[in-house]
C-alpha cells in the first residue's frame, strides 16, 4: 500500500467527525429578527445576525451598554463604548427553538444605555422545511447510479477519480459557504474551523485521485478512504434536509444539493473501490503490475557443442 493511501487509512480511523456549521450554527427551523428598540437611543444599534441565532449590539455612544441577565441568560454582557460585541442571548436566540404549533411569538430583552433603560422587541417566526425525501432520494441515485456504472465500466477506477474529485469540489463548497454565512466571527479563522482535516483530506485525495487514474492501486484505496471520510464528516450536516433555516451564504437549495452531492458520491467511491481494484488486478494494472514478457534469449550454437565435449569426457 502507499504512503498516500495510508495516510487516509490512518485519518479515517483516529479522527471523529467534525461539529456542525461553521460558527457554532446549526439548521433550525426559526428564523429571528429585531423589531424596535425604544427608547431611541442616538449611536446605538441592535440586530439579530445570523438569522437570528446571536444579537449584536453597536455602542457609538459615550457610555458603556450593559445587558442584564435573566430570562434563561445566565451572564450579563457589556458592550464597552466605541465597540460592537455579539453573543447568543437565551431570550432572543433562535438555536435549538421550538415554536410548536406557533407561527410566530415575540421576545424581549432589557438593556441599559447610559441611565437609559432600552427595551430591544423583536420577534421568531417559523420556517417550515420543504420534503426531506427527494433530498434523501437524490443521493440515493447518485450513489446507486454510479455504484452500477463502475460494476460495468472498463476502466472504474477513473470513474471513482472523478467521483473523489466531485466529493472534494462538494465539500469545499460547503465548507465556504457555511463560512460565509457567519457574522460574529472572523473569515479564515472561521473558514479553518470549519475545514479541521479537511484542509489534509482535500489535496491528498486530489493527489490520490490523480494515481488513481494512472491505474495505481493506492491512489484507489487513497480515493476511497478520502471519500469515506468527507460522508463521516457530512454526516452532522444531513439535518439540512429536515429544517426551513440553514446558516448557509447562499440558497438553501444549493446548500441541500451539496451535501447531497457529498452523501451521494462519497459513498459510491467507497463503496466501488473493490471493484475498481480487481478490475485493476484482472488487467495486470496496479502498483505490481508485472512487466510484459520479453523475447527468448537468442541460444547459442556453441552451447550444446561444450554441453556435448562435457558429457563425453
Amino acid at each position: 500500500m502507499s504512503a498516500l493511501a495510508l495516510a487516509l487509512v490512518v485519518l479515517l480511523t483516529a479522527i471523529s467527525p467534525a461539529a456542525a456549521h461553521a460558527g457554532g450554527l446549526s439548521p433550525t427551523g426559526v428564523r429571528g429578527v429585531v423589531l424596535d428598540v425604544s427608547p431611541r437611543v442616538p449611536g446605538l444599534t441592535v440586530r439579530a445576525i445570523e438569522d437570528g441565532a446571536r444579537l449584536e449590539v453597536r455602542n457609538a455612544t459615550a457610555t458603556a451598554v450593559r445587558v442584564p441577565a435573566g430570562g434563561g441568560q445566565k451572564r450579563p454582557v457589556t458592550v464597552p463604548a466605541g465597540t460592537t460585541r455579539t453573543w447568543i442571548d437565551a431570550r432572543a436566540t433562535t438555536l435549538d427553538r421550538d415554536l410548536g404549533d406557533a407561527d410566530r411569538t415575540t421576545w424581549s430583552v432589557p438593556l441599559t444605555a447610559g441611565g437609559t433603560s432600552v427595551t430591544v422587541t423583536g420577534e421568531h417566526v417559523a420556517e417550515p422545511a420543504p420534503p426531506a425525501l427527494p433530498w434523501w432520494a437524490l443521493a440515493a441515485a447518485v450513489a446507486g447510479t454510479l455504484i452500477a456504472v463502475a460494476r460495468r465500466a472498463r476502466r472504474p477506477h477513473v470513474l471513482l477519480a472523478v467521483a473523489g474529485l466531485t466529493t472534494v469540489a462538494a465539500s469545499l463548497v460547503h465548507v465556504v459557504g457555511s463560512t460565509l454565512a457567519v457574522q460574529s466571527a472572523p473569515l479564515w479563522g472561521t473558514f479553518l474551523d470549519a475545514t479541521g482535516i479537511g484542509l489534509l483530506v482535500w489535496p491528498l485525495v486530489v493527489v490520490a485521485a490523480v494515481a488513481a487514474i494512472r491505474g495505481r492501486a493506492g491512489g484507489v484505496l487513497g480515493v476511497c478512504a478520502g471519500a469515506g471520510l468527507s460522508v463521516v464528516f457530512i454526516l452532522p450536516d444531513l439535518t439540512v434536509f429536515h429544517f426551513g433555516v440553514l446558516p448557509f451564504a447562499g440558497p438553501d437549495a444549493l446548500e441541500r444539493l451539496l451535501v447531497a452531492v457529498v452523501l451521494g458520491t462519497g459513498t459510491a467511491a467507497a463503496v466501488a473501490g473493490a471493484g475498481a481494484l480487481r478490475a485493476l488486478a484482472d488487467s495486470g494494472g496496479g502498483e505490481g503490475e508485472a512487466l510484459p514478457p520479453g523475447p527468448s534469449p537468442a541460444l547459442n550454437p556453441n552451447d550444446d557443442q561444450n554441453q556435448n565435449q562435457r558429457e563425453n569426457s
